[in-house]
């Protein structure tokens, strides 16, 4: 098995296991190969390679009309509650001049403002979502995107990309 190593020098076998706080909890953050990991995602800032680059959105306000307070206390959704709402919808892999006609992961994104803070809610139609394993989303982004060294679209970006 090949062994990476993250930049402090410790050696990194396994670069798809997580510790876990419990079967169903969250992951915790003292992986340092995941943070490493996703801080230099994080830093990847060439424009055109930007998920969701291109899209488009518009405002309008979410009213709620039927009474759904037995399955929560945001305020938002209070009988007759009425919040201003943003929603985008984009392409994940869509460059600056790509047509709007190719095949292409959609996703969407709706922004409450809410009174009690601003409420996020995002979206792909991916038949599976990278709730489990961090690390997927970043790979499953760098392949869709196109190669620094060369500009084309690699079928092994994702392998290429692992480090």
């Amino acid at each position: 098995m090949r062994t990476h190593d993250q930049r402090c020098g410790h050696p990194r076998v396994q670069r798809r296991v997580f510790s876990y706080r419990g079967p169903d909890g969250p992951i915790l953050l003292h992986d340092h190969y995941l943070v490493e990991q996703m801080a230099n995602f994080n830093r990847e800032m060439i424009p055109d390679r930007q998920p969701h680059a291109k899209g488009s959105g518009a405002f309008g306000h979410f009213e709620v009309t039927r009474d759904v307070s037995a399955y929560t206390r945001a305020a938002l959704f209070q009988p007759g509650a009425k919040t201003d709402v943003l929603a985008r919808f984009s392409t994940v892999a869509g460059e600056s001049g790509s047509p709007d006609t190719w095949r292409d992961v959609r996703g969407f994104a709706l922004k409450f403002y809410t009174t009690e803070g601003n409420y996020d809610m995002v979206g792909n139609n991916t038949p599976v979502f990278f709730v489990r394993g961090p690390m997927k989303f970043q790979h499953f982004i760098h392949s869709q995107k196109r190669r620094a060294d060369n500009g084309l679209r690699d079928n092994d970006m994702c392998r290429r990309s692992d480090g």
